[in-house]
Order: C-alpha cells, then structure tokens, then sequence
C-alpha cells in the first residue's frame, strides 16, 4: 500500500512538473502553423478549441465580482463555453479576401505568447495570445484584442458584472461605462457626449471610458471625431487602437501623410508586420504615387502571395500600366500556393 502511495505521488509530481513545463518558442511555432493551416482553409475547429475555457473563466473570475459567487459560477461557466464555441468561425468569417498569420513569438516574465494578425474584408487587428499547457497540449489561457487594447477576459468580466448588477452597485467607472453603453446602444450619441463632457477628469481620462466616447464622436461630427482620437493617442501613446482609427479616419479624409504617420507608429508597436505595406501602397495609390504604391504591393506579394486583396491590387496597377505580363505571371504564382 504504501508503495501505491508513493508511486501515486511521484506520478502526480510529474504531471504537476509537465504542466508548469515552459512553453518552448518551437512548441508555440508548431501550434501557430496549425491554426493557421486550417483557418486559413475555412476550418474553425482548431481556432475554437485553442482557448481554453475553464482557464480563461478562471482570469475572468480574478477581475469580476458577480464570478467570485461559486453558484453564480457554476450556472455561467456552461452556457458560457456555449456560446463561445463560435469564436474560430468569427475569425474565418473575418478574414475573406485576406488571412490569419502569425506574425511574432515571444516570451515576456516567463510567459509564451503568440501574436496573430487578422487581416480581410472584416479589417485589420490582432490578437495576442497568452500560452499554457494544458495536459499534452499548447493552449491560449486568453487575448489581448488590439482594437479594443484590453484583453478578452477583462471586456467579458466587466460585461458580466454589468448585467449582474445595477449601475448603482458596480464600481463607479464600470457604472458610468454601463450608462454611457446604453446611451450609445439606444444612438442617443449627443447624450454620450454631454455626459463625458461632465465627468470628473479621472474619468474622462479613463482608457475604456474614452473609447465609448470616440464611438460616439464618430457618429455625430467628423472634428469632433478627429480630436478625440487625436487626444486618445497622445493620452495612451502605446494603445494600438488609436492608431488602426486614424488609419480607417486619414484614409477616409484623404489625409495621406497623416495616415503613413499612424501606419509608421502601428508598425512599430507591433514589431515589423510586412503585410502594413499592403495599406501603405493604397494610402499611396489615392494619392497619385503609383511607383511607391506598386513597391508596396510588389514587397506583400513576395512576403505572402496568398494575401488575395494584395494579389488583387498588384494585378490591377500591373494592368493599368499595361504591364500585363507581369499581372499574368503574379495570378499565375498566387494560384500556386
């Protein structure tokens, strides 16, 4: 008996061992090419099982109070991973025209990451990912959402806690975030702005707070709009969302040079994504520099020729110009791959 013991204990030692096992820079490489290989191919079933569920409502129960209630708990966690169970196929969704690439492996405090971009005809964003293992398996304890700038588990706590509780309840930030969702739910956009325009600076200056507002803005007043995400960026210099808005808004106003700056700054937060020369080249193109704007095009095929809205542009500048050798030979090597 006591040998079964001691052998039960030295199995659970190291299994307790594998688990805290870091994540090598190998192992994540092989699950990104995974993910990628079938998202990319219109399959979610890799995507839709990376997360894992029980470890994400573990994080979302740290930062919620309604989750720290073990019956509330244990009636959300079920009907919870439900309803996540389509998060795979949002993705693929999102990225026709385009696709889902890995684009940097790191490890910060000991701590694997993954960083995807998003790229398609539901726009550009990325998502970081935070490693675990779980059993034998790479899997995502959570995601950091580039144009949201806060994390899966944060935006669904506190969507949680709001419809747990009343605004009067909740912390005071989160109840005014609650009031502001509502008003904006109800396109009572003026009413957004004359409540921020009120508020106590702590608030306003409230990273959250300020991305409600700009939404608002954007409804009623291109200016007003402009300021806000202007004042955005310069309040929170490292938050990629305020530059994926200017970018959407510069181009949108045909103000070109502003709209490379934010790319530039984009660029750089992420750490190098090719495929940003894909935006450039249009930014380019509107602005009459057909040269630049068929360099961009030129170096995004020859990083990824499966990226369909690149192949397509090159294609279409190569015919304009009556290149039509070279259209032919870039619809002939993308068909290819």
């Amino acid at each position: 008996m006591q040998k079964q013991l001691i052998l039960a204990a030295l199995l659970l030692i190291l299994k307790t061992v594998a688990a805290q096992r870091p994540i090598s820079s190998e192992e994540a490489g092989a699950a990104a090419k995974r993910i990628e290989a079938a998202t990319n191919s219109g399959d979610a079933s890799v995507l839709d099982h990376f997360i894992d569920l029980d470890s994400l409502i573990g994080i979302m129960q740290q930062k919620s109070q309604a989750l720290k209630d073990a019956a509330f708990r244990s009636g959300f966690a079920q009907p919870f991973k439900t309803s996540f169970a389509n998060y795979g196929r949002q993705i693929v969704t999102s990225i026709r025209q385009g696709n889902y690439r890995m684009i940097r492996n790191y490890e910060i405090g000991g701590v694997r990451h993954l960083v995807f971009r998003m790229f398609g005809s539901g726009g550009l964003n990325y998502h970081d990912y935070t490693l675990i293992r779980v059993k034998d398996s790479v899997k995502a304890s959570d995601v950091f959402v580039y144009t949201t700038d806060e994390s899966v588990s944060s935006t669904l706590s506190k969507l949680v806690d709001m419809m747990n509780n009343s605004a009067e309840r909740l912390p005071e930030e989160v109840g005014i975030m609650m009031k502001l969702n509502q008003q904006n739910k109800a396109k009572n956009y003026a009413g957004v702005k004359e409540q921020y325009e009120k508020m106590a600076d702590k608030y306003k200056e409230n990273k959250a707070i300020q991305l409600i507002y700009i939404t608002a803005c954007h409804q009623l007043d291109p200016q007003l709009y402009q300021n806000a995400i202007e004042h955005f960026a310069n309040s929170f210099p490292d938050a990629p969302s305020a530059y994926l808005m200017m970018i959407d808004f510069y181009y949108g106003r045909k103000e070109y040079e502003k709209g490379l700056a934010a790319i530039d700054k984009l660029d750089k937060l992420i750490g190098d994504d090719k495929a940003l020369d894909f935006v450039r080249g249009n930014f380019y193109k509107l602005s009459g520099k057909r040269a630049e704007s068929v360099a961009c095009y030129e170096r995004v095929y020859r990083y990824d020729p499966t990226l369909e809205m690149n192949t397509d542009a090159l294609v279409h500048a190569y015919e304009e110009a009556g290149e039509n050798a070279k259209a032919k030979a870039v619809l002939a090597g993308s068909k290819k791959k």
